[in-house]
């Protein structure tokens, strides 16, 4: 059976990704669904395919999701590059299945990144005297309507309006286990984007697999935007999400006198975009990026993390108890400021 699912996956799969190199993508196009969700997986640099086991599994893999024994919450804040950007996550997971029954579970989660007070001067007037700033001279620019360099604006506060420019989806994912190694998920995502007076609203399908070698060890693949996702903008313009596959593994054992467990984690990220500039390897329209991380559990209690990012160094630190949990990570980046990432979540 697992062989059949495993064939009947790459032939859905394998259309799209052919068609991929030669369809209209965009490159960038809806890039904040690419930042990453959750302190926990952005500590250990993003890679998370084959370990997503919580309410974060919504963007991370909903194959992943199944494995949420009870009803889950959990939320992360960010302040990006110098405070000038805002990512906000929040999720929500439970399970659909009683015990002894076939695990399955819902999700949802909503992710929005903005820039937020951004002043807006489109009513600002000026005086249209030309290139010499003189009123009747007649000269180039004078009386044209259009703000030319030298014109003096008439700095009127009550006409700056201040705007947001603001990415948001909301995801809804299915996931369940079809034997006890293998579990399938899929993730249905809105997409909305605001930027000043315009907007674009958009859908796209995420789809994930988590194959489970033993209880230590498991691999996952997640084809992002299988369905090539398409953004309609208010201006007749239309973008195209080209699919991402994502692959990984990772291995756990106990470690330790004192109830240590530790995971290594290994992902691959490979896209069609042609984003040489931006990846790590490229070939032809091919491009990859590599995600290594470390997490060490003292008595299931504290964590310490630490990973590699295509490149950028990231480390974080975690605590549970009561149900609770809370992650902090501290994300590089060698041209923009670095970034700190706070999550906390509820289990019940």
């Amino acid at each position: 059976m697992r062989r059949v699912f495993l064939l009947l996956l790459l032939l859905v799969s394998a259309p799209w990704l052919l068609m991929v190199p030669d369809a209209c993508a965009d490159k960038y196009a809806a890039e904040f669904l690419k930042v990453g969700v959750g302190a926990r997986a952005l500590g250990m640099g993003g890679a998370f395919v084959a370990l997503a086991d919580d309410a974060s599994a919504t963007y991370w893999n909903p194959a992943g999701i199944y494995s949420v024994t009870g009803t889950e919450l959990e939320a992360m804040h960010a302040e990006q590059f110098g405070d000038i950007i805002n990512y906000d996550f929040l999720a929500v997971a439970f399970p659909l299945s009683s015990p002894g029954e076939r695990k399955a579970s819902l999700g949802a989660a909503f992710i929005r990144l903005a820039v937020d007070d951004i002043p807006y001067t489109k009513d600002l007037q000026w005086e249209d005297y030309g290139l010499d700033g003189t009123l009747g001279t007649s000269d180039e620019g004078e009386g044209n309507g259009k703000w030319d360099p030298g014109e003096r604006i008439i700095l009127d506060e009550g006409k700056i309006v201040w705007k947001n420019n603001a990415d948001m989806a909301l995801l809804l994912c299915y996931g369940t286990e079809l034997t006890e190694k293998v579990s399938v998920g899929g993730t249905f995502k809105l997409v909305r984007q605001e930027l000043l007076d315009n907007s674009s609203l958009g859908a796209g399908v995420d789809l994930g697999i988590i194959y489970s070698f033993s209880p230590a060890a498991s691999a996952g693949l997640v084809i992002s935007d299988a369905t090539t996702t398409q953004l309609a903008w208010d201006t007749g313009h239309h973008e195209f999400v080209a699919p991402t596959v994502r692959l990984g593994g990772q291995y756990t054992r106990a470690l330790g006198p004192f109830e240590g467990i530790g995971t290594v984690a290994l992902d691959t990220e490979i896209g069609f975009e042609k984003r040489r500039l931006a990846s790590q390897l490229w070939a032809g329209p091919f491009t990859a990026d590599i995600k290594a991380g470390l997490e060490y559990w003292l008595k299931r209690t504290v964590a310490l993390r630490t990973g590699l990012n295509a490149g950028r160094f990231t480390a974080g630190a975690g605590a549970r108890f009561s149900g609770f949990g809370f992650d902090y990570a501290f994300v590089s980046h060698k041209d923009l400021d670095n970034s700190h990432r706070v999550s906390a979540s509820y289990r019940f």
